[in-house]
């Protein structure tokens, strides 16, 4: 993802979090509880185990001390779910090993493969560490706590491995559900002046509130293209279309996966057909971010199709004035799709010695608790919202935890095209600023979409 964007840069496929984390937003959020069960024995505590198939849930009342090794940018975060996770469970101990952001990449590998390795971790790079064995294989863990039945599948699938391809297999990396929301920002005002009273429930609709705003004078989107920042938009529109699983196949690298297909083009025509509309401003491909953040927050579009990251910088001049919904589906009744990056997902490394106190904190982290810290730090997290309709009423932290719920119920979570590989992540802003200055069809920009990416898949 070009420029500064979120703290779990889409630049990365399960790249760490390297910024701060968001404004915190104030929320109540409730995970349903499920009670963990114990399995036989506690044989997973040699160090020597990284495929334990005996593991001990019930080691909450015996002392240990665990390490946690956490980026600046995340240490209050992260302190955060330590101290609720020690709360929880008194006789252990939860350090934060901290490290500053820009050596957290370069730090971890040796770490992992060191006597002294941390016992948990978010790696940078999961197939390397699983290829190298550093990772522990979590399966009899996600068997013992039921983790594949608490978290939605979609975002479970970044921690997957098999055959050398994120996406399905073995489990390497897991926890809770928490990240920033991918969605539609409107200005409330003008949504008011537009007859805007509910959340568009299809693309169709979406199109027709833009169409009248259009007519009203008003400019219905506000994005910037000098980086390529259409480029949210486009990626909510693929996942509408193609679906979340066949979007996020592409950016693991599953065999077979293809960008080339009739729903990856009708995404492009429909982004094409809102350029030809006049949706956007005339100079849209000259706007950066800095100053797409400046027009919607002096009311110069109706909607901006951002993350909830965002909040941190628009808060200061434009608090309660404005909203947030998900992206509604292509049709309908149909699915919610959009990209998130799993901001409670850890892994335990392949040497620690606590292997069976490590997983239950990676337990913990699908608990009202840890989803509390999540909410507090400005993160959308699995609540129990889910199943409320997303609305226009209520505030703009219940409408990030609904839209989230939304997509988590659809099992919809996906990531951005650029995460597929660093050329796709150059190549993209430049067909959308060819897409937007009308020197491109929406099939060639496709075909060359994915040529870019089979040339890189197959460079690796």
């Amino acid at each position: 993802m070009p420029k500064q964007q979120h703290p779990t840069s889409p630049a990365r496929i399960v790249g760490r979090r390297l910024r701060a984390p968001l404004a915190a937003v104030a929320a109540a959020s409730a995970l349903a509880t499920l009670a963990a069960c114990s399995g036989p024995g506690s044989g997973s505590g040699s160090s020597a185990d990284a495929t334990p198939t005996a593991v001990n849930t019930a080691v909450g009342g015996t002392p240990a001390t665990l390490t946690l090794f956490s980026g600046a940018g995340l240490e209050k975060y992260e302190q955060g779910l330590a101290d609720a996770f020690m709360a929880k469970y008194p006789k252990l101990k939860l350090k934060l090993r901290v490290e500053a952001d820009n050596n957290y990449n370069t730090v971890l590998p040796r770490l992992l493969a060191s006597d002294s390795a941390p016992d948990i971790a978010a790696p940078n790079d999961l197939l390397g560490g699983v290829k190298d064995g550093l990772l522990t294989n979590l399966d009899a863990y996600d068997k013992a706590y039921g983790w594949s039945k608490k978290v939605p599948a979609s975002a479970l699938a970044p921690g997957r491995v098999s055959k050398g391809v994120i996406g399905s297999g073995a489990l390497y990396l897991a926890g809770g559900s928490a990240g920033p929301l991918t969605g539609v920002f409107y200005n409330k005002e003008l949504a008011a002046k537009v007859g805007m009273k509910t959340v568009p429930a299809s693309i169709a609709e979406l199109d027709a509130v833009m169409a009248k705003a259009k007519k009203s004078g008003i400019t219905p989107i506000v994005a910037s293209n000098q980086d390529g920042l259409i480029g949210h938009l486009y990626n909510l529109l693929l996942g509408d279309y193609m679906g979340a699983q066949k979007l996020s196949d592409i950016v693991y690298h599953k065999p077979g996966a293809t960008l080339d297909t009739p729903e990856a083009l009708k995404a492009t025509k429909t982004l094409q057909k809102w350029i030809k509309k006049g949706y956007f401003a005339s100079d849209v491909n000259a706007i950066n971010q800095e100053a797409s953040y400046g027009q919607f927050t002096g009311g110069k579009g109706l909607f901006f199709f951002q993350g909830s990251w965002i909040t941190q910088t628009i808060d200061k001049t434009f608090k309660g004035k404005y909203g947030v919904f998900p992206m509604p589906p292509a049709e309908k009744g149909g699915k919610y799709a959009g990209m998130t990056s799993n901001t409670l997902a850890y892994s335990i490394a392949a040497h620690s010695k606590h292997k069976d106190a490590a997983a239950l904190f990676l337990n913990f982290l699908t608990t009202p608790e840890a989803a509390k810290v999540a909410v507090d730090n400005g993160y959308a997290a699995v609540t129990s919202d889910s199943g409320k309709t997303p609305s226009l009423s209520g505030t703009l932290t219940e409408q990030i935890q609904t839209g989230y719920a939304a997509i988590a119920a659809d099992n919809g979570f996906d990531s951005w095209i650029q995460n597929a590989a660093p050329a796709v992540n150059t190549k993209l802003p430049q067909q959308l600023q060819l897409l937007v200055s009308g020197k491109v069809e929406p099939a060639a920009m496709v075909k060359t979409l994915q040529a870019t990416y089979a040339d890189a898949v197959k460079d690796n």
